[in-house]
């Protein structure tokens, strides 16, 4: 479904996280696919670097599970491409986020 205005029909999503358009996924169904797949890789490599490459809405999602501060304001913020280096410790606490892509 086209909308006349992107940037509002996006905030909607992430003023209602439990909000679908027709045909589509709600943020809340989207991040609970994310992170559960995020979790699974987390628990297989603990100690252990991993590169994941995924989609802007996709990626701000995931960290919002971690960090509530993270929603539109934040995914507006980002570049295609962009580039962020997520660091958790060992209990799947995120610990902190950097922006490596200038």
């Amino acid at each position: 479904m086209r909308h006349d205005n992107f940037r509002e029909a996006k905030q909607r999503l992430y003023r209602d996280p439990t909000y679908a358009y027709p045909g589509g996924e709600s943020g809340e169904q989207a991040r609970l696919r994310a992170v559960t797949a995020i979790e699974k890789i987390l628990d297989k490599h603990v100690g252990h670097k991993v590169v994941i490459g995924t989609h802007g809405d996709v990626m701000t999602l995931i960290i919002q599970h971690y960090d509530s501060s993270y929603g539109y304001d934040f995914w507006e913020s980002t570049t295609m491409p962009d580039i962020y280096k997520l660091r958790f410790d060992g209990t799947r606490k995120l610990v902190q986020v950097n922006r490596l892509w200038e």
